[in-house]
């Protein structure tokens, strides 16, 4: 039952070209298996009976390309719905750009800072000596045995 809620929800059929294709080459077999029927080589609808199962594959086959057919225009006329409704939220959106823009630049952040490599290193080996100069005061302090 929720599979069948699931199929009538509005929304994109799932795999409904693949279903087309595959009921595409079903009528294909089932128009070959026609065309190697008594029927076709006597000339004559007399001999249905005994090319039953092509017709009976032809039938289900026409069936469900009907089906999908429809499930693919369903799909087309839903993506171009939505193709509208995103163009108008584009729009609307555009819209509050260019009137936020309107009312005034926005503060720029600050610009980063370019280092020489010089600089790095220099602030760099500053770091490692605090570093062991409080590495040094800490073990003093603990009184740690070297």
């Amino acid at each position: 039952m929720a599979e069948k809620a699931a199929k009538q929800s509005p929304g994109y059929t799932e795999g409904a070209e693949y279903r087309f294709i595959g009921n595409l080459f079903g009528m294909l077999i089932a128009c070959a298996g026609l065309l190697a029927g008594t029927m076709v080589r006597e000339f004559s609808l007399d001999y249905w009976l005994e090319d039953l199962v092509p017709l009976l594959l032809l039938a289900f086959t026409l069936r469900g390309l009907i089906k999908s057919g429809l499930d693919l225009a369903r799909d087309s006329i839903f993506y171009e719905e939505q193709k509208k409704q995103v163009a108008e939220v584009l729009a609307r959106q555009q819209s509050q750009m260019e009137a936020m823009a309107e009312l005034g630049d926005l503060p720029k952040l600050a610009a980063k800072p370019n280092y020489t490599e010089e600089e790095v290193l220099e602030a760099v080996s500053k770091r490692i000596e605090q570093k062991r100069d409080e590495a040094v005061k800490k073990n003093k302090l603990t009184g740690g045995a070297d």
